[in-house]
């Protein structure tokens, strides 16, 4: 463990050796440990210099709008700093805009790599500046704790290095933001059946046939979250302590059995201390100014693993201010006991329990976090032809449709009539290096803003996660959608010649064109991020179809230079996965929308190769700081100099160019690689190819 006055630094043994390439023989001595850290902050400022003082001639500061990525690059290559630190002042602290980010909250990963590991917290202009931010703005501060939390400890080759310099600075910002965040909340009385009802709810002690009147919005009194393990709490804690308790939940989950009982009781605990003051720290959709309200308890799904116990949760939520300004319009209420007439409370009644009879699901693990789920929803009686079986199929395959599990949970909810009431689904994950997952959608959104700002329909689906220590954290959860392993198992189930391209064909029919189109758009869009990040570990239970007939990718644990397998690497020299089972989906090799996937990949080569410094710049500033600790640099140096390659290929004109990824795409293929690791997965892990 690092004290408080070392550096901070970070070993990493590299091991030499025929045997150690595959395998450790530990009492062979085969190996010669070499140390190949980036050791000291000198060694850092030199490496990002040497990365990055390139760019400073491009730089063109205008005060009207600053670009935070030109100010991050003063800082990280620059000796005189003190321009840097003036206009940091000047750029935006967060956005609630998605489409375009230029806003310091979206680059507080770097921001904070170069407090920890070039400055070692010890610079004063920078820890002032993120002190006053912070209490400028509650948002960015939560989001600066969850990330030097997350920094403060690394878990690296089965070692936990702590950096005590980082856990130190966090416990005084924590103390600043308590005095600056803190607010006395008026407590109102409240009607002791309404009060009932809101502490019960999302425990088995509710009775929900039982209800005498409906909660309103003007009824909740949100306060501080109180922790399960701790008495005392204040306003900037709150969040913290709520998610604090959901990771705790993660963690004993692994020792727990059954897992399920034990995860919905501690769930249900938590429910009687909601609502409060606590919100999902997403940027998308606005939804970190939606308020938690209820964990529903009974959605709750686990996803077994050999080490961890990732769980899927539904949260019901509501937005404070928009409940607010929309209760002007309406007619005055009183805030104590609001008596709902007798006619109206029947309704609401058989509402839920129609829809608690229509709807019931249950769920098939078939990868680590997303499943089938199976809908028992009683059939109506329709002819019997093709379309309306794989229409059935397709429920059985996608699941329940999220605006019907919205629906069918919000008859169920005493928020029903809460106009800005939401579901939101997420992943909650320990034991997992999160850092590197966020650090992946980072890019994967930047490259999405390249194509938006080209105009170009390329469609990448971004999702929000968010690490919130060391090796915990959540993640949205796509619904409407499925893996194409569980997909294929489905298919294979009822008839093993039905192939993807005659699944679309029945299941879309009418659609037909629009979701091979939507196909056509994502497949360009993630074959590019495929290659420029080299991802990865692309087996079927990693690619995922959606209802739309978009295809997304999920889980970044391999990417630009990191590979599973030890000495096989399946996937090596493999642009991207391009199987011949995907151009049938578009028609075939010569088909218009084949020739769509070359021109778009084409066009997205070109596009990403003129912003190509949105993304090589973020991974040089991750390099220099965190080096080897993210497994993605394993490679070190060399990994960024291949990285900028691909970018970078020997052509000088767009023809070229053009040439170039042709071969790319050819290359790719059905390439013989890419099958057999399909295959390897299928013998190794079960999963269907």
């Amino acid at each position: 463990m690092a004290e408080i006055g070392e550096e901070i630094t970070i070993k990493r043994k590299k091991q030499y050796g025929l045997c150690s390439k595959l395998w450790c023989l530990r009492c062979m001595n085969c190996c010669k440990a070499d140390d190949v850290s980036i050791l000291t902050s000198r060694n850092r400022r030199e490496l990002s210099v040497k990365l990055m003082a390139k760019y400073q001639n491009a730089i063109q500061l205008n005060p009207e709008e600053i670009q935070v990525l030109d100010v991050l690059i003063l800082l990280y290559t620059l000796d005189e700093k003190s321009w840097a630190y003036q206009y940091l002042y000047q750029c935006k602290l967060i956005s609630n805009e998605e489409s375009q980010r230029n806003d310091l909250e979206f680059y507080i990963p770097q921001l904070m790599n170069y407090l920890v590991f070039h400055e070692e917290m010890l610079n004063e202009n920078i820890s002032q500046f993120i002190l006053t931010s912070c209490i400028q703005n509650f948002y960015f501060a939560q989001v600066v704790y969850w990330t030097l939390y997350s920094i403060s400890a690394i878990v690296f080759d089965n070692q936990v290095t702590e950096f005590q310099k980082v856990r130190q600075y966090l416990q005084n910002l924590i103390k600043r933001m308590v005095l600056n965040h803190e607010t006395n909340n008026e407590v109102r009385e409240q009607n002791d059946k309404i009060a009932e009802m809101i502490s019960t709810y999302g425990t088995p002690q509710f009775d929900q046939h039982s209800m005498k009147c409906l909660i309103l919005p003007e009824h909740i009194q949100l306060s501080k979250y109180k922790p399960l393990e701790q008495q005392e709490s204040y306003d900037f804690m709150s969040c913290i302590n709520f998610w604090n308790d959901i990771i705790s939940i993660s963690d004993k989950l692994k020792f727990a059995d059954p897992k399920i009982i034990s995860l919905r009781a501690d769930l249900s605990l938590i429910n009687t201390r909601l609502p409060a003051n606590v919100y999902i720290p997403f940027v998308k959709d606005q939804l970190r100014h939606y308020t938690i309200l209820n964990i529903v308890v009974e959605e709750t799904k686990i996803f077994s693993t050999k080490e961890r116990a990732p769980f899927y949760i539904c949260v019901e939520v509501y937005n404070v201010e928009k409940e607010e300004s929309k209760s002007e319009d309406k007619r005055e209420r009183k805030n104590s006991e609001f008596n709902v007439e007798l006619t109206m409370l029947s309704d609401f009644k058989s509402q839920s329990s129609l829809a608690m009879s229509q709807f019931s699901t249950q769920s098939l693990g078939v990868s680590e976090c997303y499943e089938i789920e199976l809908s028992k929803k009683e059939d109506q009686k329709k002819p019997n032809n093709a379309a309306l079986d794989f229409e059935k199929i397709g429920l059985e395959i996608f699941g329940e449709d999220s605006n019907q599990i919205s629906e069918r949970i919000r008859q169920q909810s005493p928020y029903c009539h809460f106009r800005s009431w939401r579901l939101v689904h997420l992943i909650v994950k320990t034991g997992d290096n999160l850092k590197q997952e966020q650090f992946a959608l980072q890019l994967i959104n930047q490259f999405q803003l390249i194509f938006q700002k080209e105009s170009l329909p390329l469609k990448l689906t971004t999702y929000d996660i968010q690490s919130l220590g060391p090796s915990s954290g959540i993640m949205e959860m796509i619904k409407d959608a499925a893996t194409i392993d569980s997909l294929k198992k489905k298919l294979n189930s009822i008839d093993k010649d039905i192939t993807l391209s005659q699944f679309f064909q029945k299941y879309y029919a009418a659609n037909l064109h629009k979701a091979q189109r939507n196909f056509c758009c994502s497949l360009a869009a993630y074959s590019l991020i495929c290659y420029f990040l080299q991802i990865k570990d692309r087996h079927n239970g990693n690619i995922l179809l959606h209802k739309s007939g978009k295809i997304l990718h999920i889980d970044f644990g391999f990417f630009i230079s990191i590979s599973p397998g030890k000495g096989l690497e399946f996937e090596k020299n493999v642009p991207f996965k391009l199987l011949s089972e995907y151009i049938d989906v578009l028609g075939g090799t010569q088909s218009e929308l084949f020739n769509l996937f070359r021109k778009l990949f084409f066009k997205g080569f070109v596009a990403c190769q003129k912003h190509q410094d949105q993304i090589l710049l973020l991974v040089k500033m991750m390099y220099s700081g965190h080096g080897y600790t993210l497994p993605c640099f394993s490679k070190g140096e060399s990994a960024i100099h291949d990285l900028e390659s691909r970018f970078n290929p020997p052509c000088s004109n767009d023809g070229e160019i053009s040439v170039f990824t042709q071969n790319l795409i050819n290359q790719s293929l059905d390439n013989w690689r890419a099958k057999w690791y399909d295959k390897f997965q299928y013998y190794f892990q079960g999963i269907f190819y």
